[in-house]
C-alpha cells in the first residue's frame, strides 16, 4: 500500500505549477489501512503524516498479515521529509527506507540538495547492499535532478487535492526507476461506515497513472507486475478516493481499488485513524 499513500495542486501540462502558500496547518495523525485482495484480508499499511509549518514528515510501514506471513516474510518501512514549496509543491530533504524479504534486505537513501547556482534539486541515491551495475545505471543522472520521491510526491497530492481536484503530474525518482505520477480526476463518492471501514462521508476520486520514464524493464505477456512496462504500452494505475477523516484535519487516502497490482482485485480501507500529538 505504499502505491496506495499516491495520495495535488492542479498542474501545467509539464507537471509544473505555482507553489501554494508555504505554511500548512499543522496536523500530526497516524492512519491504519487494510488490505484485501480477492476479499482476503493480506495485511496492514501504517501512514503516519504530520505538517508543522511549512515542513512536512511522513513514515510508513507495512507487512504481512498472518496469511501472508506463513507464504513469505516480508516487510517494509519508509519515511521522509521536506518542506512546502517550489515548483513540484514539496522539496524533499531526505528519504529513507528499508525493505526485507525472507533473510535478506534492502536498505536505501535519497538525499537532496540545491548547489549554489543551480537552481535545480540534485538527488543522491545510496543503497546496502549497492545495487548491481544495471540498477545502478537504469535512470541516466541527467533524468534524477529536480525529482521528488514517492511519499513526498503522495504528501502533494494529499495536500493540492483539499482544493477539490486531483489533476496533476509529479516528476518521482526511486533510486531504480524515473516515472511521472500523473493524477486525472474521477467521479466523487459517498462512503459509509462499516466493519471494513472508519470514514463516513464524501471523497474525491482520482485516477493514479504510472508513466514510465527510465529503468522500467519489459513485461512479459500476461505479466501483472506494477513495476514493469506493460506489454500493450499503457500506463498502469488505479483508482483512489480521498477525503477527510478528522475535522479541520487533511485530505489523505481513504479507499483504493486495483485491479493491476495482483491477478486479482485488490482493494484498500481506512481502518484506523489516530490524532497524535504535535513533536
Amino acid at each position: 500500500m505504499a502505491v496506495a499513500a499516491l495520495i495535488t495542486l492542479p498542474a501545467a501540462p509539464g507537471g509544473a505549477t505555482e507553489a501554494p502558500p508555504l505554511v500548512a496547518p499543522p496536523h500530526h495523525l497516524r492512519l491504519g489501512y487494510d488490505v484485501y485482495v480477492g476479499g482476503i484480508k493480506m495485511g496492514r499499511m501504517t501512514l503516519e503524516t504530520e505538517t508543522d509549518g511549512g515542513g512536512y514528515r511522513v513514515k510508513v510501514a507495512a507487512d504481512a498479515g498472518d496469511l501472508l506471513a506463513r507464504l513469505i516474510k516480508w516487510s517494509y518501512t519508509a519515511e521522509a521529509e521536506g518542506q512546502f514549496g517550489g515548483v513540484n509543491g514539496v522539496a524533499p530533504r531526505h528519504f529513507h527506507s528499508l525493505r526485507t524479504l525472507r533473510d535478506k534486505s534492502w536498505d536505501a537513501t535519497l538525499e537532496y540538495a540545491t548547489p549554489y547556482g543551480t537552481g535545480e534539486t540534485a538527488v543522491t541515491f545510496t543503497q546496502t547492499p549497492p545495487p548491481s551495475t544495471d540498477d545502478a545505471n537504469a535512470v541516466p543522472p541527467e533524468k534524477r535532478p529536480g525529482t521528488v520521491d514517492l511519499l513526498s510526491a503522495a504528501t502533494a497530492i494529499s495536500r493540492h487535492a483539499e482544493a477539490g481536484s486531483c489533476a496533476s503530474r509529479l516528476p518521482v525518482y526511486d533510486g531504480r526507476r524515473r516515472y511521472d505520477v500523473v493524477m486525472e480526476n474521477r467521479p466523487s463518492r459517498h462512503i459509509e461506515k462499516s466493519d471494513y471501514t472508519v470514514f463516513s462521508g464524501e471523497a474525491i476520486g482520482c485516477r493514479v497513472s504510472i508513466l514510465p520514464v527510465a529503468g522500467f524493464q519489459q513485461a512479459g505477456r500476461g505479466t501483472q507486475n506494477f513495476w514493469t512496462a506493460a506489454p500493450d504500452g499503457k500506463p498502469r494505475g488505479f483508482d483512489l478516493w480521498v477525503g477527510r477523516p478528522v475535522p479541520g484535519g487533511p485530505v489523505v487516502p481513504v479507499r483504493l481499488e486495483a485491479g493491476e497490482l495482483f491477478f486479482t482485485h485488490v482493494v484498500g480501507h481506512l481502518a484506523q485513524v489516530d490524532v497524535l500529538p504535535p513533536r
